[in-house]
């Protein structure tokens, strides 16, 4: 296994602990975030290799903004939506027209987190 860099971006406190202590338990270095503007200064400064990124923390578009704002100047780390809005909205939105890699149900299981990452 490849140890990763990861930062996690949830405004919940609860998604953060626990997406936290899974990914460490399995040997990664990981940052946290709770908003817009904390993200995108630990961006800056830990280089994270998978960012994984709430859609809606302080305004609905949260997610989207700062995924559009990374990738203008970065299109190799690899971003994650985090949306707890359910599968019924994935039609209306394509996560990867937008930047996105891919997205993710909250909760996340454990295995699906590690799978994301390998």
């Amino acid at each position: 296994m490849n140890k990763k860099r990861i930062l996690v971006v949830d405004d919940d406190s609860d998604i953060i602990l626990s997406m936290k202590a899974i990914l460490e338990k399995n040997g990664h270095e990981v940052e946290t975030a709770r908003s817009e503007n904390e993200c995108m200064e630990k961006y800056a400064f830990f280089s994270p290799d998978i960012i994984f990124l709430d859609m809606m923390m302080e305004n609905m578009d949260s997610g989207f903004r700062v995924c559009k704002g990374i990738r203008e100047s970065d299109r190799d780390v690899k971003i994650y939506m985090l949306s707890s809005v359910g599968s019924d909205n994935a039609g209306t939105t394509d996560v990867h027209e937008v930047g996105f890699n891919g997205s993710m149900e909250k909760p996340v299981s454990p295995e699906y987190l590690l799978k994301m990452v390998e």
